[in-house]
């Protein structure tokens, strides 16, 4: 039992020194605030993607931001929205209407006014069948920086592991 407490001292000790060393609890916060918009930031993006809003994703980008990909890649959030409208307008409208980006495993790391971030993604549409289906599946891996206060793209390179 001895052992115990002291094998489980130890580990909370640890965990305890981890938590308050170093950092200021204002820059805890900051950095947690920091790491949810960049999580919203991820999130906003497959939300203007379903909607085709080409507009509001061009503008998640910093301006000299720049996305590479399956559609191609371009910088700038003008060359950037120009890039998906072309993309979408080759497509069948049935294979993206009421399609939805599933974005998940978010992996965000801060540095001050920078930040990395990798996560995945599912873009499911509606089958022949009328059910749901992944159309395409891969992970994102993003440079994000802070732009007159707001977390933008500085870099995104998306891949794809599944294609239908």
């Amino acid at each position: 039992m001895a052992a115990s407490i002291l094998v489980l001292s130890f580990a909370l000790g640890g965990i305890v020194h981890t938590a308050s060393s170093g950092a200021s609890v204002e820059d805890r916060l900051r950095k947690l605030e920091d790491t949810e918009a960049i999580r919203s930031l991820l999130i906003d993006y497959g939300r203007a993607l379903d909607q085709r809003d080409f507009v509001a994703y061009g503008k998640l980008f910093a301006k000299e931001g720049s996305w590479r990909g399956g559609m191609g890649s371009a910088t700038s959030p003008a060359n950037i929205q120009k890039m998906v409208e072309a993309g979408f307008s080759k497509m069948s409208p049935e294979l993206y209407e009421n399609s939805n980006h599933a974005m998940t495993s978010l992996d965000v790391e801060v540095s001050g006014d920078t930040a990395k971030a990798w996560s995945r993604w599912l873009w499911i549409v509606k089958g022949a069948d009328g059910k749901p289906r992944v159309e395409r599946a891969g992970h994102y891996e993003d440079a994000l920086i802070r732009e007159n206060g707001q977390w933008k793209f500085k870099s995104r390179q998306a891949s794809t592991e599944i294609n239908k």
